[in-house]
């Protein structure tokens, strides 16, 4: 087995054990631990532009984020450009987390991305990890399947 690291790759690029690897880390965290009934496969995985970004191996993800094109009416700050890239879908496997395994995540994605604006759905009691990385909150907390989340943005820089 390889050493931990960042991948990324787009759905028809990703191998079977890599999706695996993926599966097996968001089912874990969303349906075990956090209990969401809302779909979380919702067709956006497989969309041409859609990049999967993992921290593991080729066969193992313990750390996870989704980068997505936005929909139509994605909300974002009224006096702030539509954002170019939506972050979601941020899982750390239990045994891992506090490692800054997320950060790595996120800072992989911005050295891609950072040049254009992106926004994400933060939970609102890990909103300071994606502060840290220049994202600043927007709009009014609110309840998505039973858990706090804020709306935070990241102009392109």
């Amino acid at each position: 087995m390889s050493e931990h690291s960042v991948h990324h790759a787009r759905w028809t690029r990703l191998t079977t054990d890599e999706l695996y690897g993926i599966v097996v880390l968001r089912n874990r965290v969303f349906a075990l631990e956090q209990r969401v009934t809302a779909e979380d496969f919702d067709g956006r995985d497989r969309e041409p532009e859609t990049e999967h970004w993992w921290f593991g191996t080729d066969t193992e993800a313990v750390g996870y984020l989704r980068l997505i094109r936005p929909a139509a009416d994605e909300e974002h700050p009224a006096d702030a450009p539509p954002p170019s890239w939506v972050i979601g879908r941020v899982a750390t496997h239990p045994d891992h987390r506090g490692q800054g395994i997320a950060g790595r995540l996120v800072a992989a994605v911005l050295a891609a991305h950072g040049h254009e604006p992106v926004v994400l759905h933060a939970q609102e009691y890990v909103a300071a990890l994606y502060e840290r990385h220049g994202f600043v909150r927007f709009g009014t907390p609110y309840d998505e399947a039973g858990i706090r989340h804020v709306g935070m943005h990241r102009p392109g820089r």
